[in-house]
């Protein structure tokens, strides 16, 4: 039974459950956890999956796991296209707005990164509850992810000129959360006076200690191999694997034996396999991993790959390498050095930072770790570590609940 002087939360997201694209499994966690730390919870999001735009969710409102869902109802316009997904980030706000008008009052509200441009429910959000604390939670960093991934045209142009308005809007915000210190970088152009905090998103898998690999999972996935390099999880515009196949490459032409797989999904795919040539005997696709299999699936690689292109820097953080970590599993990360990923990978000494300059090197140290593992072991132990100390789900929820009863209490004393 909830706790009737609990403290509330509204928590407002595009997709949740029982989707499982990953940050509705993140909000929904994230709800979840509310709930344990004794908030009373209430969640508005759509009725439609991510990825399965045409699929609806019956349910307009129900209980679950201690979380009150609301859904608004929304047409099957899919965000993969651009303009539709405007068109969904439009309806999803305005819907939003209605919905809280007939809601009681909260103590907080959490707006996510989706639906686009969500920012600009602050202010609104401000006028209909002047008391409550406004907390915004940035996975994606528009209008950036826009100007990154358009090189020019109307909506890079469009997207310039709102990031004039974007201080403007941020005014209203009591709490910024980026995911990465590089994110943090790129809000600090705007000058916000609220408060900070780096709260990243935690793996959907989080065993206590290291487990050998399966087998068959193993063997599914790279075959007799010495050395198992895994990619997994979504591949899309901001991510890259040109850097990878080289390396790939490269390595089999000293040790033919270290194999790497791509099991993933997304719209850079098909350019993927594309780029995979006949020749490529040490470079192996497999489909993308049911959550239930998640975990054999991490487990089966001795390293894992992550990518981000270097224009999408501070905009976005792959969550797979928080998943990695968790399994105890070190990264080799080709991406900007100027990265979050880049400092934790030097921080925590998890893996390797892979750039054009540095390919034979980092040739070197995997043939090098296939005939000698030691180094390996040591950055397993780093990796599980670094993830329990710092990025596990509940240390990061810890730190919310925290944030926001200290933020509460603060408000409380100066109304």
């Amino acid at each position: 039974m909830s706790n009737p002087s609990a403290l509330s939360a509204t928590i407002i997201y595009h997709f949740f459950y029982p989707d499982d694209v990953i940050s509705a499994r993140h909000f929904s966690d994230f709800a979840e956890e509310l709930v344990n730390r004794d908030w009373k919870v209430t969640v508005l999001t759509s009725n439609r999956y991510c990825r399965y735009p045409r699929r609806k969710i019956t349910i307009k409102e129900e209980d679950w796991r201690g979380v009150h869902i609301i859904r608004i109802i929304k047409p099957n316009w899919n965000q993969a296209n651009r303009y539709w997904r405007l068109a969904n980030s439009f309806w999803m706000m305005v819907g939003t707005i209605l919905k809280l008008c007939r809601l009681p009052s909260t103590d907080v509200i959490v707006v996510g990164s989706d639906p686009q441009f969500s920012q600009f429910l602050f202010p609104i959000l401000r006028l209909l509850n002047r008391q409550c604390i406004l907390a915004y939670w940035c996975y994606d960093l528009y209008p950036e992810a826009i100007i990154a991934d358009e090189s020019n045209g109307l909506f890079r142009w469009v997207a310039q000129g709102l990031t004039s308005l974007m201080g403007k809007v941020y005014r209203s915000v009591d709490l910024l959360v980026d995911i990465g210190p590089c994110m943090r970088k790129r809000f600090d152009v705007y000058q916000n006076k609220a408060l900070r905090a780096t709260l990243t998103p935690w793996a959907l898998v989080e065993p206590n200690k290291l487990h050998e690999p399966d087998p068959v999972t193993r063997y599914d996935l790279f075959g007799y191999t010495r050395l198992a390099l895994l990619y997994s999880g979504n591949i899309g515009k901001a991510h890259d694997f040109d850097l990878f196949l080289k390396l790939a490459r490269n390595v089999y032409k000293i040790d033919p034996q270290i194999t790497f797989c791509f099991a993933c999904r997304g719209n850079r795919l098909e350019e993927l396999k594309e780029a995979i040539s006949s020749d490529d005997y040490n470079i192996r696709l497999a489909p993308f991993a049911e959550e239930s299999k998640l975990e054999k699936r991490l487990n089966a690689a001795d390293i894992h790959l992550i990518s981000l292109q270097p224009e999408w820097a501070g905009i976005v953080v792959p969550s797979k390498f928080f998943g990695s970590l968790a399994v105890g599993k070190p990264v080799i990360y080709a991406g900007p050095e100027n990265s979050s990923i880049a400092y934790w990978i030097k921080e925590f000494n998890v893996g390797l930072v892979l750039t054009q300059s540095n390919m034979q090197q980092v040739v070197e140290k995997l043939v090098g770790i296939a005939r000698n593992p030691d180094v390996m072991k040591t950055w397993q132990k780093n990796a599980i570590h670094a993830y329990h100390a710092y990025f596990s789900k509940k240390v990061v929820m810890d730190r919310w609940d925290i944030t926001l009863r200290e933020l509460l209490n603060n408000h409380t004393h100066h109304s």
